[in-house]
């Protein structure tokens, strides 16, 4: 599908993740309009021509944007993304991440959207014993995130049954990239604890392991989606996993240096994770291309540049 003249919203648009599928999208020649109320997300990572709206996406004001643009194609990536926040704030995880889904779906339906993607997470799957973690699997959350992440799908899945409004669900694995401020992702903890020379905290023997992907490699995936009119849930994943202790020592490898301290696990934290993406990759040929390395290094180099700046 040709992304020119196309009309598509992104709700959290100036996050980390919304902010690089809008450019992928506006380059392909879509007309972007973004709703975000910048509670993490700067409206600097986003330069280029755009329909700007700072509000929160459970908020009723929104609907003055479908009053005011054709909306093709809502991409929903506004989220509450912190586990520990939605432990100490379950209410606000769930205005966020349940509300804010609803109000979307509501006016997709209302105002004839065409295609409805929701950006989901590998927190709806908890502790599993098996991996990698098919798409079939009995979902059981460990966390308020990942419930509510679970409840967003339910509602779309129904929207779709009740209202034919094509649904598309992503559930991300462990995403990583510059820009990423989540305060409990440990990969923008490593990077920060690089730069400013300070112990990072691990919670566990360390042994725990994610399958970690890039920024870039997830807007691609979405774009593809949007491109093939994608319905249904499937995993996005590089398919592989790697310990924490196996990510700081390739962060060594790369020639930093990284002080540990571990302290005791957290109840709520998932020991082992991996996703297989067979399902995508059959479906649409997309493939993640981003190695850790790489984009560890990536990470660290853009850290150096917006610090260097500021000094």
């Amino acid at each position: 599908m040709e992304m020119n003249n196309k009309s598509i919203l992104i709700t959290g648009g100036y996050g980390f993740v919304g902010s690089v599928v809008a450019r992928k999208l506006y380059e392909q020649g879509a007309e972007i309009t973004i709703v975000d109320n910048c509670s993490t997300g700067n409206k600097r990572t986003v330069p280029f021509p755009h329909n700007a709206y700072e509000m929160n996406v459970e908020d009723a004001l929104c609907e003055t944007i479908f009053k005011q643009h054709k909306i093709d194609i809502i991409i929903h990536c506004a989220a509450q993304t912190s586990v520990t926040t939605s432990m100490k704030d379950p209410i606000q995880d769930s205005y966020s991440n349940v509300f804010g889904v609803i109000r979307m779906l509501m006016w997709a339906q209302k105002y004839n959207v065409e295609h409805f993607v929701f950006t989901s997470s590998a927190a709806v799957y908890g502790d599993q014993l098996e991996l990698p973690i098919t798409e079939d699997r009995q979902l059981n959350p460990l966390s308020v995130y990942g419930m509510n992440k679970q409840i967003g799908e339910m509602y779309c899945e129904r929207w779709q049954q009740f209202h034919n409004l094509p649904t598309l669900i992503y559930r991300f694995s462990n995403v990583y990239g510059p820009g990423a401020n989540q305060t409990d992702a440990i990969i923008p903890r490593i990077t920060e604890k690089i730069i400013n020379n300070e112990v990072l905290t691990i919670y566990g023997d360390g042994n725990q392991s994610r399958d970690f992907i890039y920024v870039d490699d997830i807007a691609n995936a979405i774009i593809r989606g949007v491109e093939s009119r994608l319905q249904g849930i499937y995993n996005i994943s590089t398919n592989e996993h790697i310990s924490l202790n196996e990510l700081i020592q390739t962060v060594r490898e790369l020639g930093y240096t990284l002080t540990v301290n571990n302290e005791q696990a957290k109840d709520s934290d998932i020991k082992h994770s991996l996703l297989s993406n067979e399902k995508i990759v059959k479906t649409t040929q997309w493939q993640p291309t981003v190695s850790i390395k790489e984009g560890i290094q990536r990470c660290i180099e853009s850290k150096n540049q917006a610090s260097a700046q500021i000094s």
